[in-house]
């Protein structure tokens, strides 16, 4: 059936915790985010300090399979981790140090004849109190949801794509979906559905097709306004678009806008964008591409209210290879976000600080934090010496396992 209501074993109470504590200073505003290894080895608790600017794990503790995406629910006391190999969900409850507690495994509804699925992704939204998720075997793709408890489970019908990333309108009510292969064509869609008080993952308002775009890695939307972005991997571009909603249907109401990520000074052919995120402030957009020595992060502003792309204000890059993903800290203060495994292993932390003075320094001056090298923008308004503008700044980073890729982070508090 295109909607599936089932009823699945409890979550099981198995568990067996590393801990690992570390002193914080009392005056510091510590923050805290969970990641995991993406060979199932590993999930990690990790804090940061921002007065210090720093960030290390405190708590460590063994998997139950791989977690290339996590999503927490939206009360923030459980974690959810994706096991495409055999088409899965882990529950853990979070303590009140960080530590996790393995609660049980779930089944994801059967779709595409299949229970090994090459890839699944996760998210939830504060308006319900579900976890909602896609899988795709690259072909085949089916979106699911399901309550934090697991009994009630909704799916979609199939989709002859490869759909790998959600993003939530601004109401909290639209689910948006990307397809980068839609049909028998290469052309990139949004399957855009409406999600009610009483859900079906039946009820899709349309699909809306990006012209002269593939290849796209992920999609997010402006928490405000109607406007949605999409980074490219093989271009290394970001697109923008307005998504007009009605009732019955969604339209793009204008050609999309496309902004280049990488300096005239990099050959664009070596590096492949994978991730994007917006910022809790609404201000700021953040863009991550990566080739197999260097990895670029370029900084957009942001019309707060219709979410209009105003210009590139920041540039930053590191050495060292990876795949790594982005995701924007749930506080606003500093525009804090986190880079997964680029390089492989690591997790990084970044801000952005309005108010440097420009000079001759190219590089993070900050003691420890030498790695981050400051790249100018190719634009004509660039600040003249002596005015303040905006520039990326390290809150530390920290490797886990350089040896092992890392998948997605999520932010607790």
């Amino acid at each position: 059936p295109d909607v599936c209501l089932t009823r699945q074993k409890p979550w099981n109470m198995i568990t067996k915790l590393y801990v690992m504590l570390f002193a914080a200073s009392a005056n510091s505003l510590l923050h805290h985010l969970i990641v995991g290894t993406s060979n199932g080895q590993a999930l990690y608790s990790l804090e940061m300090n921002d007065e210090a600017r720093t960030v290390y794990y405190i708590q460590a503790r063994d998997a139950s399979g791989t977690s290339p995406s996590l999503a927490l629910d939206n009360s923030k006391k459980y974690l959810f981790s994706s096991r495409p190999e055999n088409a899965t969900l882990t529950r853990y409850s979070i303590g009140v140090d960080y530590g996790l507690l393995d609660e049980g495994t779930v089944d994801i509804p059967a779709a595409c004849n299949t229970t090994a699925f090459a890839s699944m992704r996760l998210t939830s939204v504060a308006q319900n109190f579900g976890i909602w998720g896609s899988a795709s075997t690259g072909a085949c793709s089916v979106l699911f949801a399901l309550s934090t408890d697991g009994y009630t489970q909704l799916r979609s019908k199939e989709i002859a794509g490869d759909v790998h990333s959600l993003a939530w309108g601004a109401n909290g009510r639209s689910l948006h979906a990307l397809d980068s292969h839609a049909s028998s064509t290469t052309a990139t869609s949004i399957a855009n559905y409406r999600i009610t008080e009483d859900p079906s993952l039946e009820d899709v308002l349309a699909t809306d097709v990006l012209a002269n775009v593939s290849d796209a890695s992920q999609v997010a939307f402006h928490p405000r306004g109607n406007r949605f972005y999409v980074v490219t991997k093989a271009t290394n571009e970001l697109i923008s678009a307005e998504l007009q909603e009605t009732t019955n249907t969604t339209k793009l109401p204008l050609p999309p806008s496309r902004y280049r990520l990488l300096p005239s000074s990099l050959d664009a052919s070596q590096f492949r964008t994978s991730s994007l995120t917006i910022t809790a402030s609404k201000d700021t957009l953040w863009t991550l591409s990566q080739s197999t020595r260097q990895a670029v992060v370029t900084v957009f502003s942001l019309n707060t209210t219709t979410g209009e792309v105003i210009d590139a204000v920041a540039r930053a890059s590191w050495a060292g290879a990876g795949e790594g993903q982005i995701t924007a800290a749930p506080f606003s203060s500093g525009n804090v976000v986190a880079v997964t495994s680029s390089p492989t292993g690591y997790v990084t932390l970044l801000g952005l600080d309005r108010g440097l003075v420009e000079n001759s320094k190219s590089s993070e001056s900050f003691v420890g934090h030498e790695w981050l090298m400051r790249m100018d923008l190719e634009v004509d308004n660039q600040a003249t010496a002596g005015s303040a503008t905006p520039k990326i700044k390290s809150y530390g980073r920290t490797a886990l396992d350089e040896f092992i890729s890392m998948g997605e982070s999520v932010w607790v508090d």
